[in-house]
């Protein structure tokens, strides 16, 4: 409804009656009184139009529900996250995005991110808060949807941390095909009074919850990204001290990854590999021994892992256009948290594994997608990148998962 036209006339009637007395009117009175009037109505208007911050402001998410069976072959049920994310345009240049997340129905609240961006051009933009690394393909983007397996393949959680927020400032931007972040951070810590490197997860336990976490050491972060037609390459990399004040060497954490994404019709291939360092291992281990040290194994000197998915777009083979999509995949990944030991390390021939899995997501939206997968998992390769798939000892398990996943 236009409000000036609703209430200019009785409006002005009235203040033609209570400016003039008697009747008698004061034409330079009025037409002031009118002015203020008309600037009143427009501010009216448009803060009913949808210029106001809750206007400027949206929210999304996502959840997931998994239901899959244990080591002892019993199924389970888990609400396993649910996802709320605040994206809002304080200024045209500067926006805030912020998520929460509520996982196993709800015993568990993590903050997952929550920064300013400050926008500048194109090229060159400022951030600044708690981040996601910008490390392979998924951290970022980490939404169920953006992949096929009922849970994140172990690539993206046991070696790279999934979901690995840390505090800090950066800058990124894109020119053409090229994009690009680049963070300077908190560090993860090898060694500490609560967390630590590990022998089966290498530096995930080692993240900083942030909430009054001493700051011991800085990284330098960073991904470059490249597309071309129906695909996308990245380069991550990430480089920090590691033990803060509790040993005098620094333990330096240094990662480098490669991924290449890309659909070939309706072929989906997706391909990863990934190296860490830590330095110090022999000192880092050593501290393990102290009363004020938590250390939940021996620190590995390096860890190692590949990934390689394929997946097929049934529709699109049969030539049919629907919005309904099936996606029969395999995924194959080598996860070596102990690829190297220190001459302190013990070798635990369980913290290296390979995994195979087959499976089928169906998704009735692009936002909607029901997952199945089973999955088998060989333990026991040796500390060694070059080793053939499966190596080792021969002990194995499965575990069978479903999901529904979804997006808002």
């Amino acid at each position: 409804m236009d409000f000036r036209k609703f209430l200019t006339a009785p409006l002005a009637v009235f203040v033609f009656f209570a400016a003039v007395p008697g009747f008698a009117a004061d034409v330079n009175e009025l037409e002031r009184r009118l002015d203020i009037m008309s600037e009143e109505l427009d501010r009216m208007k448009n803060s009913s139009g949808g210029s106001g911050i809750a206007h400027r402001t949206s929210v999304h998410g996502y959840g997931e529900v998994h239901w899959g069976t244990d080591a002892d072959g019993d199924m389970l049920v888990d609400s396993h996250r649910f996802v709320i994310g605040v994206h809002s345009e304080i200024t045209d240049w500067i926006h805030l995005n912020a998520e929460i997340d509520f996982e196993h129905a709800a015993q568990q609240l993590e903050f997952e991110f929550g920064y300013l961006d400050f926008l500048v051009s194109d090229a060159l933009n400022f951030r600044a808060g708690t981040m996601l690394m910008p490390m392979g393909n998924l951290n970022e983007f980490h939404e169920p949807n953006n992949f096929f397996t009922v849970e994140r393949p172990e690539y993206h959680s046991k070696l790279i941390p999934t979901t690995w927020q840390q505090a800090g400032v950066g800058i990124h931007g894109a020119q053409g095909d090229l994009s690009y972040r680049l963070y300077l951070t908190n560090a993860v810590q090898s060694v500490n009074d609560s967390r630590d490197f590990n022998d089966d997860s290498f530096i995930r336990s080692g993240r900083e919850q942030l909430n009054y976490s001493e700051v011991g050491n800085i990284a330098l972060a960073g991904r470059l990204e490249k597309k071309a037609p129906g695909g996308q390459a990245g380069f991550s990399f990430y480089t920090g001290g590691s033990t803060g004040s509790y040993i005098p060497e620094d333990g330096q954490t240094s990662i480098i990854e490669f991924d290449y994404k890309t659909k070939r019709g309706a072929l989906d291939l997706d391909f990863g590999i990934f190296k860490g360092w830590v330095e110090d291992t022999l000192e880092i281990n050593n501290a393990c021994d102290r009363d004020d040290v938590a250390c939940g194994g021996d620190v590995p000197a390096s860890a190692f892992g590949l990934i390689m998915t394929a997946g097929v777009h049934v529709p699109e083979l049969m030539g049919k256009n629907t919005i309904h999509d099936f996606i029969p995949f395999i995924q194959y990944q080598k996860i070596r948290p102990q690829d190297e030991v220190g001459d302190t390390a013990a070798v635990v021939p369980e913290s290296n594994w390979d995994v195979f899995t087959v499976g089928m997501a169906y998704k009735p939206d692009p936002k909607v997608a029901l997952k199945v997968d089973y999955q088998t998992k060989w333990y026991g390769g040796e500390a060694d990148a070059t080793d053939a798939m499966f190596k080792g000892p021969g002990t194995s398990g499965s575990l069978f998962n479903m999901a529904v996943a979804y997006q808002y």
